[in-house]
């Protein structure tokens, strides 16, 4: 059998392309990195395409298959249309989820969504053969995922998001030989359009925002009455071991502030919602506090009760909740749980590189391979970087050792972008598309916030510490090379480096093994030899609502619109006219760059 080359698709919020062949993810693009707009909702992933495509040195015409993360076949013969009708039966609703239940059947119709996406490629790629189009299970491709890229042999996997097929959260269990569902809560029951409702209600945007939510969180106190009003949107359910969700606070009745809850939430929190522009009290953030502890011990309660059923002690999350790093901190704190792995690609725009692994194995049997470092998407060559630089006409400097230049910038309190390489994959930044910052005094990271991210001043950063230096801080740790686990710190971390210590004393950590990251190692290497502390501040190298930055082109002009130092792009390193100086006679003499 030829191996083949697998194209998966993610469309909605954050369309994605992902492209897998002999169980090797080759390349993975989102196409808001190329559009330039944010979560490129409803967007088609042509660019995405053509990204992995050229990263691959494919054509269209080499695709085996097309695959989507839904599950076609369902909503072709019926099964998910009779879902759908016990639950017009079972519950009271309203015309607008009638709707959104038509529209998902009608383009998830195997014939409509092959002719959906033949439209949209031949466009494109004029008289290229156009590939067959699958669908797959929406749940079970986020738990063949993420199991998948775990070290585990055996493990308990929890999927849990907004909605799949029919399904909300389900619990599976996982090993080589297969992966079988023993537990499910469906629609209307789910924990992440819970979330999403209070993110929408203090003010940020569902699907975007939730993660301030999360930040926000630990800066509230415990508050009865917000918490047993909570209780009555999220209930036990009789069989003692899930939850139920009231669908009534969010889906069915009147919408006056929002699409994603009732009127009937703000008359139960007795207060009106907050605006994007309104102040944040402390009431908002005992808000943010409960609603992320209600999320919290509903998943710790089904996973205590999962464990007990089948002995199984570690723990894989997918879905895109698992974005969630409290709630994954909270599962790895767990007595019964022994590890937790949490895939970096966890939601439905990584379910593009899910739905592309499974119908690889499925087809020729290939394991996916464990993918460490996430750098798959979009990267200039050197000699385009240069190009670019002298199109541009900026003055810069080409390197003998650019991770020793940037840990000496860094050291001297410089605050930097770091691009190496291709484009991470997922919402992190793990050294590819960084900013990068000293961690050992506040003031860097409220000058981050402040001139360079723009944005609110209370969400916390992110530490990149070398693997071999996790004990050190950390008392008890696995595995962490994507930033989607939290862990508490050692007073050693928060004495060293206060500015990646989050107010509830934990930090969400990548540790950077020298295999997987060799540049970015060795940069956070130097930076310890020169102050004694192997640890930088790392965020993503963007401005306050835009993408994370894709290209040279892309770098450059975020660089000049922040209050960012120095910029180092590959070998070359671009100064601000105040840097600048302190090294003319060995940069390239070229016209300063109008800001």
């Amino acid at each position: 059998m030829t191996d083949g080359l697998y194209l998966g698709l993610n469309l909605g919020v954050d369309p994605t392309a992902a492209l897998v062949s002999k169980g090797r993810l080759l390349a993975y693009a989102e196409e808001e990195r190329h559009s330039r707009v944010k979560h490129a909702r409803n967007a088609y992933p042509i660019d995405a395409i053509r990204c992995c495509l050229e990263q691959a040195g494919a054509s269209l015409s080499d695709i085996t298959e097309l695959v989507v993360n839904w599950d076609l076949e369902a909503a072709s013969d019926g099964s998910i249309a009779r879902f759908f009708e016990a639950y017009n039966a079972t519950w009271p609703v309203d015309s607008a989820t009638q709707a959104w239940q038509a529209a998902n059947l009608g383009s998830r119709q195997l014939e409509a969504a092959r002719t959906f996406h033949h439209n949209k490629l031949r466009r494109e790629f004029a008289d290229e053969r156009l590939p067959p189009v699958r669908g797959l299970p929406h749940h079970f491709t986020h738990a063949f995922h993420s199991f998948s890229q775990s070290k585990f042999d055996e493990a308990l996997c929890l999927t849990i998001d907004g909605s799949g097929d029919t399904e909300a959260t389900v619990l599976w269990r996982c090993d080589r030989d297969g992966i079988a569902e023993i537990y499910r809560r469906e629609m209307p029951h789910s924990l992440g359009w819970f979330y999403a409702a209070i993110t929408e209600y203090l003010g940020f945007e569902a699907y975007d925002g939730e993660y301030k939510v999360m930040g926000l969180a630990p800066y509230g106190i415990p508050d009865r009455d917000i918490a047993q009003k909570l209780r009555a949107i999220v209930t036990p359910d009789p069989d003692g071991i899930g939850y139920q969700v009231q669908g009534r606070y969010l889906h069915w009745g009147t919408h006056s502030f929002s699409t994603r809850f009732t009127d009937a939430l703000p008359e139960l929190l007795g207060r009106a919602p907050r605006t994007r522009s309104g102040d944040l009290d402390d009431w908002h953030m005992s808000l943010a506090y409960e609603a992320q502890r209600l999320l919290e011990q509903t998943v710790c309660h089904l996973v205590r009760w999962a464990v007990a059923a089948t002995g199984l002690r570690k723990v894989c999350v997918g879905g895109g909740v698992g974005l969630n790093v409290k709630m994954n901190q909270a599962l790895f704190e767990m007595a019964e749980v022994e590890d937790v792995f949490c895939n970096p690609l966890c939601s439905d725009n990584g379910a593009a590189a899910g739905s592309a692994f499974l119908a690889c194995h499925r087809a020729e049997g290939h394991w996916p391979e464990q993918v460490r470092n996430l750098g798959l998407g979009a990267g200039d060559d050197p000699d385009l970087v240069e190009e670019n630089l002298l199109r541009v006409g900026v003055r810069y400097e080409k390197l003998d050792d650019a991770p020793r230049a940037a840990a000496e910038a860094l050291a001297a309190g410089r605050i930097i972008a770091w691009v190496q390489g291709r484009t991470e994959a997922g919402p992190r930044a793990l050294g590819c598309r960084s900013i990068l910052a000293d961690p050992r005094t506040i003031a860097a990271r409220d000058q981050v916030n402040a001139a360079i991210k723009y944005r609110e001043l209370w969400r916390p950063f992110c530490p990149s510490i070398l693997a071999e230096e996790m004990p050190r801080y950390f008392e008890r740790h696995t595995d962490a090379p994507y930033m989607v686990l939290a862990f508490k710190a050692k007073p050693a971390l928060r004495a060293e480096a206060p500015a990646i210590v989050h107010s509830d004393g934990t930090a969400r950590v990548q540790s950077v093994d020298r295999a997987d990251a060799p540049r970015f190692h060795a940069l956070i290497e130097n930076f310890g030899r020169l102050t004694g502390v192997p640890v930088v501040l790392n965020t993503s190298f963007n401005l306050k609502g835009e993408p994370i930055v894709n290209s040279t082109l892309d770098a450059l002009r975020t660089f000049f619109s922040s209050g960012l130092d120095e910029l180092y792009l590959g070998d070359f390193v671009v100064r601000k006219a105040s840097q600048t100086q302190r090294t003319q006679e060995t940069q390239h003499r070229k016209p300063e760059f109008a800001a």
